[in-house]
């Protein structure tokens, strides 16, 4: 099985380091970059000059690697090359473009899903089995938080993507805490949010991003998400009527607190090249008819599309806005 990379800068590079690990594939690296085609090769890593090249050399699965902006047209041109596609989160900045990758994958009979690698985590997954321990739920605050400047310090960060008002931003950027509250508790029929650019950073994209909504049960979900906090932070609290559970999503821990037992910690030792890993086989899996229900599907990504579109406008109204989720 051969597989295209698309985009080789850091989150395409750990792609092709991961898929090394698997004795059934071959992969080619599709440089942006036109320098780094050499470069690779130099390397001794097989690459290719396009997604053309790289489908004529064999190709049938590729992986979408590139900046933010550019993932709707890539996901298409590698949908109209017969191509089944992973696209890096988010699937698009918004719903219609999101609703544009359904439609090529529809015509081209070919599949589509979503990077959502947090949903691969061992420690998230044990707090999810532990959930309904806690009976009716409340009330659920997560948070996530780092200092954009401190991501990779050896480039300046304002020409990054994530700091461009049209493909950046803390909530597209952190939309893993999008997918995985709404993967736990339901999508949202409606939102409020607070974007904020507080002039911290000098860059034109939100610097901060808090959304809130009721779930069907009568949860509130609260995300607070920041680019400017030290340290790095990446919390959930579930809070029910039988106790609390707690998710630290960078130490991979769990805790468990109920009335009349001890606090419980539950602990992972697995790594990101792990998470990432269980995701690339499960997408290998999906292609050849397998579908494990934590690869976020299409569907996944146009609605997350949806719910920050939604979070835009509550922002932008200072009212409570419904989710359009519209598929198609």
């Amino acid at each position: 099985m051969i597989v295209a990379v698309l985009g080789t800068g850091s989150i395409g590079s750990r792609h092709l380091e991961v898929l090394g690990g698997f004795a059934q594939v071959q992969t080619i690296a599709v440089p942006i970059r036109k320098e780094r085609f050499e470069e690779l090769r130099s390397k001794g890593i097989r690459a290719a000059r396009n997604l053309t090249e790289a489908v004529e050399q064999g190709a049938r699965l590729c992986i979408i690697a590139t900046d933010t902006g550019r993932h709707v047209s890539d996901a298409v041109t590698a949908l109209q090359s017969s191509c089944a596609v992973l696209v890096e989160k988010p699937l698009s900045i918004d719903r219609s473009g999101a609703a544009e990758v359904c439609r090529a994958a529809t015509k081209a009979g070919q599949g589509v899903f979503v990077c959502c690698v947090l949903r691969f985590s061992e420690s998230l997954n044990t707090f999810r089995e532990l959930l309904p321990t806690l009976g009716r739920l409340h009330s659920v605050r997560i948070e996530c938080q780092s200092y954009l400047p401190d991501w990779r310090p050896q480039r300046n960060y304002r020409d990054a993507f994530c700091a461009r008002p049209n493909e950046g931003g803390v909530l597209l950027d952190l939309i893993h805490e999008v997918d995985y509250a709404t993967w736990l508790y339901g999508w949202p029929s409606a939102i409020y949010a607070c974007l904020r650019n507080l002039g911290r950073l000098d860059i034109q994209a939100e610097e901060t991003a808090d959304l809130l909504w009721e779930t069907s049960d009568g949860c509130l979900v609260s995300i607070a998400l920041d680019y400017l906090s030290r340290p790095p932070r990446r919390l959930m609290t579930a809070k029910g009527e039988h106790g609390t559970i707690q998710w630290d999503g960078i130490s991979g821990t769990v805790s468990i607190e109920q009335v009349g037992l001890a606090v419980e910690h539950v602990k992972s030792s697995q790594t990101r090249d792990d998470m990432m890993s269980g995701q690339a086989q499960a997408f290998l899996n999906a292609i050849a008819g397998t579908v494990d229900q934590r690869l976020a599907s299409i569907e996944d990504g146009i609605r997350a599309a949806a719910v920050c579109d939604g979070a835009r406008r509550s922002s932008q109204t200072l009212r409570r806005e419904a989710v359009e989720y519209g598929l198609k």
